[in-house]
Order: structure tokens, then C-alpha cells, then sequence
């Protein structure tokens, strides 16, 4: 068997069909010896009846009927578990993903690549009939998962990769997204992002939420226990915030009282001499570059990231005193909590990338 390909499925007895004949299509044209395995979490739709009807004219149709809603990525790895090729892959059902983008992204596989991944955020992808706030939604886990990887798009579901490279493995994914936990616990050597036209769903209700949210908080919140080089520039990110709070404290007295600087102005120069001290403190030490490389190119980063971080600061702080009831003081303690991390995300993915 060349390919294994799971495709984990919940009421999706609308799309199940068309998108079995493309795929076995596929398979035919590019003369791919490929199966595919439906993993179905007991649809309430009887999915999983439309998939037996199908069996019997696919003979590489494999149907896993589970006990009940077990998740998407419980699924994936159940399919893995039956998968007969060394070259497993993951799409989803609802025929958003681009079938004839099988062959290519099994062509890179042969060419040597462990992992391809079918990307809508390199260049020539792209995404068709979501809303802004579905947008803005993946965009932010987007944002926030390249905290742990250089890949564009970890959370697309729509991947081929060497069974072997997760051979042994605890994956232990929560919710919809499992490309990144494999990505951060996976052993790949090389890795291949090819761009796909993701388009929306027609038929069904997409099962996107916000608890998917929560969930993928929890696994990021996971892995910084699991990359310990994220953990440590974290917390050095953090000493070096507290040292330059120091430094702006020290400098607003001594141009205020000593110099007699009217405060205002004194507060200005203090803002830039601690955020000059925070921006060399990090080059050099928190993410081990060299000072001058492209130094003013990442100063100019990092001022906007703080300035960016000090508007979270106001807005967290206004939110939890005006409309929480927080005492001001514990709120500012909170708000600069919630200022940090994006301080730091934004100058790991943007500013030291």
C-alpha cells in the first residue's frame, strides 16, 4: 500500500460520498495504491451507513465506527493505528480541501520529505468564503502556534507524512488540531509546505467553536513544558522586563530630582533608555543573536511590539477595573501579565525570528 489516507468524520453523510469517489479517483489517475479510512465518532446523520454502502464497491475503504463524539484528533490517531502504508495523510470531509492536491503532496513524499503539509497561509494559497471573524480566528492560532514552529500554517488539517517519524511517540492532542503537536513531537528531517485553496464548506455545519478555542489554548499551554527552549527565553524575556523596569525607575529619578527635568519629559527619556536596555538585553542574551545584526531593522520591531503590548496593557486593565470590578492596582498587576506574553510572542515570531 503506497498511501493511507484517515479521514475522521461526524455528520457528514451530505459530503461522505462525492468525496470518497474523488479521492479513489485520484488514486486511479496517479496510480497511487492508496486506502482510506473513515474514522466515525457514531454520527447522529449515519454517516458511518453510507460509508458501509460504499464498501461494498471500494475494496480499499476501511470503516472505524466509534462508541461516540471522541474528537478529531483521537480520531486521526485511531486511523493511524489500522493505516497499512507507511505513508499516512489526514484531510478533512467536508470536501474543503483540494483532492487533486494528493498526488502532488505524495510525489514530495517520494522525493524524500517526511512531512507535507497542504498550507493556506504560503504563497499561492489561499482560503474562500469564510467570515472575518473565522479569519481572525485562525489567523490568531496561526499566530500564537509559531511560538513552538517556523511552519506557516501548523493548523491546517490537511498533511501526508512518514509513519515512522512518530513511531513511539505520546501524542495526546486535545480537539480539532493534531498537525502541531506532531510537528512539535514528531522526528522530521525534512519538511515541505505546498499551497492548497481552502475552500468553506457548502453541505453541513462546520463544527468549529469556541471551546475548540480553550482546547488549543491548553495544548499550547502544554508545550512550553515540552520545548524547554521556549520556556527558558520566556522566562528570560521576563527577567529582562523586571531589570528594565529598574532601569526606567532609576533614570526617571535621576533626570526628575537630579536634573530637574520637568517629569513628563523625564518619562520619555527613561521609556527609551529601558526599552534600548530590554532590546539589547534580548538580542544578545534571551533569543542569542549578535548585536549587530540587522540592528536597527529589530529595534524598530521591537519598539512597535512594546507599543503594541503597552495598548493590551491599557485595554486589560480598563476591562478588568471598569467592567470586572477589580481593584485598580490588582488589575494593572493582571493586565501587565496578559502585556508580557504578547510582548514576547511578538518579538519571538516577528522581531528574532
Amino acid at each position: 500500500m503506497d498511501l493511507s489516507l484517515v479521514i475522521p468524520t461526524y455528520n457528514e453523510r451530505e459530503n461522505v460520498s462525492e468525496l470518497v469517489r474523488s479521492i479513489f479517483l485520484e488514486f486511479e489517475k496517479n496510480k497511487i495504491k492508496g486506502e482510506i479510512i473513515i474514522v466515525d465518532d457514531n454520527s447522529p446523520d449515519k454517516t458511518f451507513e453510507i460509508v458501509k454502502k460504499l464498501k461494498e464497491k471500494y475494496n480499499s475503504l476501511n470503516l472505524i465506527r466509534r462508541s461516540g463524539k471522541l474528537g478529531l484528533s483521537s480520531a486521526v490517531l485511531e486511523g493511524f493505528e489500522l493505516a497499512k502504508s507507511d505513508v499516512v495523510g489526514v484531510m478533512d470531509a467536508d470536501l474543503s480541501h483540494p483532492v487533486d492536491k494528493i498526488s502532488d503532496m505524495y510525489n514530495e513524499i517520494k522525493k524524500g520529505n517526511d512531512l507535507v503539509i497542504g498550507s493556506r497561509y504560503v504563497r499561492g494559497g489561499k482560503i474562500l468564503g469564510w467570515n472575518f471573524t473565522r479569519k481572525i480566528l485562525s489567523r490568531g492560532a496561526t499566530f500564537l502556534s509559531r511560538v513552538f514552529t517556523e511552519i506557516k500554517d501548523p493548523m491546517t488539517g490537511y498533511f501526508l507524512m512518514r509513519k515512522n517519524c512518530i513511531k513511539n511517540k505520546n501524542l495526546n492532542p486535545r480537539g480539532f488540531k493534531i498537525l502541531l503537536e506532531i510537528l512539535i513531537k514528531g522526528d522530521f528531517k525534512k519538511i515541505k509546505e505546498i499551497p492548497i485553496t481552502f475552500t468553506n464548506r457548502v453541505k453541513g455545519k462546520s463544527k468549529a467553536n469556541f471551546s475548540e478555542v480553550f482546547s488549543l489554548l491548553n495544548n499550547l499551554f502544554g508545550y512550553f513544558f515540552y520545548k524547554k527552549n521556549v520556556l527558558e527565553q520566556f522566562f528570560k524575556f521576563a527577567i529582562v522586563g523586571i531589570i528594565g523596569t529598574v532601569v526606567n525607575l532609576l533614570f526617571l529619578y535621576i533626570f526628575t530630582d537630579l536634573f530637574e527635568i520637568y517629569y513628563l519629559i523625564s518619562a520619555m527619556f527613561s521609556f527609551v533608555i529601558s526599552l534600548t536596555n530590554n532590546y539589547i538585553l534580548n538580542k544578545i542574551w534571551t533569543f542569542k543573536e549578535k548585536i549587530k545584526s540587522d540592528f536597527n531593522k529589530k529595534y524598530l520591531k521591537f519598539a512597535l511590539v512594546s507599543l503594541c503590548s503597552l495598548v493590551v496593557n491599557l485595554v486589560f486593565l480598563y476591562l478588568f477595573t471598569e467592567f470586572i470590578g477589580i481593584y485598580y492596582m490588582l488589575s494593572q498587576i493582571l493586565a501587565i501579565g496578559f502585556a508580557m506574553i504578547v510582548n514576547f510572542l511578538g518579538n519571538k515570531i516577528w522581531t528574532f525570528s
